[in-house]
């Protein structure tokens, strides 16, 4: 949880620190970008990092890396090179720490509430969001930026007592087995979890051995999602619209629903089609957008609700998809991290850019076209497979 809010708080902030620091709006969504370069640079390396430090060390690590950033941000002279630096550490110190973190629940409950675990994750991870980005907005123009980077330090501080009470360190290779994928510790007793239930090892062997073109199916099939997560980047870093007072009650609004959105996706998507939720999930957003262009007011909270309802959907679903086209749960959250990502991290250039040269009612737009082409690309080759 403080983990998590400690990031959004840096992620939601970083264009607005640069605007005190008298950076223009461009400079500080490309620096927003690069922290998303730096996590999403990192994450391919924590499996590795787990098991030279074990599970324990590297996440101490982890969020040592993101104090470390908002130490250099406070403490470097220059604006622009202590911006960059702050970002780079604690995005580099995220994408090691949200990685090592997910690879962690399965040991923390039984084989039989995995899923269940994996959901509640997700729950308090959405609502760490949810809290940090508004909060962090709130938080930088009421106090000295100063004041701010200690308020982050501490919450990063807050999530080492269960870091040591609760989660492994390093464990004798007897006792212990590498799932190859995350990094993280398995006991004998979830080894299986990468397989549903009746599955034959030979075919999650198969499956891992997938080709081009099924790699491009789940690339287009998340599309969606990733543009959600575009949209997601650019409300939180940049605001619901140039001239809107109040802007983190409306993030707010927005991310409180998102949380509601994505649980109540995900306790219907045992018994409903993944697909079918990521394409209501991308059909809200989409109206969402549409909705925030031309009203104002009392009814923008409601457009920032139905496209944060429409955001939750989309990350349930697109998960489950994602566990459903990917031959083991590492993998698939792999696949389902990189999106939410790499989707931020354009969220800074094109929020950069789009607020400076079209407007926000323009990209808002733009964003909803780019969801809408996807929604029709993953349709249309949804309906190709199951023709075939």
């Amino acid at each position: 949880m403080f983990g998590f809010s400690a990031f959004f708080f840096s992620y939601s902030t970083m264009v607005s620190i640069a605007a005190v620091d008298g950076l223009s709006t461009v400079t500080g969504g490309t620096v927003l970008t690069t922290t998303m370069i730096g996590v999403i640079a990192a994450q391919p390396f924590a499996p590795w990092v787990g098991r030279a430090m074990g599970l324990k060390g590297a996440l101490f690590f982890a969020l040592g890396l993101q104090l470390l950033g908002q130490i250099l941000g406070l403490t470097v002279p220059a604006p622009l090179l202590g911006l960059v630096l702050a970002g780079l550490c604690g995005g580099v110190g995220f994408g090691l720490f949200v990685v090592l973190a997910n690879a962690a629940v399965p040991s923390t409950t039984t084989p039989g509430r995995i899923g269940k675990a994996l959901g509640f994750f997700g729950g308090i991870t959405s609502l760490a969001a949810a809290i940090g980005a508004p909060l962090g907005l709130w938080l930088v123009g009421a106090v000295p930026v100063w004041t701010f980077r200690v308020i982050v330090c501490l919450s990063l501080l807050l999530a080492v007592p269960t870091v040591i009470k609760y989660l492994p360190g390093r464990e004798p290779k007897a006792e212990k087995l590498s799932d190859g994928d995350s990094g993280a510790t398995v006991h004998g007793r979830t080894e299986d979890r990468g397989r549903t239930e009746g599955t034959p090892p030979r075919q999650t062997q198969r499956r891992g051995g997938r080709s081009l073109g099924e790699v491009l199916y789940l690339v287009i099939m998340l599309s969606p999602f990733l543009i959600g997560m575009i949209v997601f980047g650019v409300i939180i870093g940049f605001g619901p619209g140039e001239d809107v007072a109040g802007a983190a009650l409306y993030i707010g609004a927005m991310q409180m629903s998102a949380v509601v959105g994505r649980f109540a996706a995900g306790a219907i998507a045992d018994r409903f089609s993944p697909f079918a939720l990521n394409l209501l999930g991308l059909a809200l957003a989409i109206i969402g957008l549409v909705v925030t262009v031309i009203v104002s007011g009392g009814m923008l909270f409601l457009a920032m609700m139905i496209i944060g309802l429409g955001l939750g959907t989309l990350q349930s679903a697109s998960l489950v998809m994602a566990f459903s086209n990917v031959s083991t749960p590492a993998k698939a959250s792999v696949a389902w991290n990189m999106n939410f990502d790499i989707g931020l991290a354009i969220a800074g250039v094109l929020g950069g850019l789009g607020f400076t040269y079209l407007g926000d009612s323009a990209t808002f737009l733009v964003c909803a076209a780019l969801l809408l082409l996807t929604g029709v690309l993953s349709l249309i080759l949804r309906a190709l497979r199951r023709s075939r």
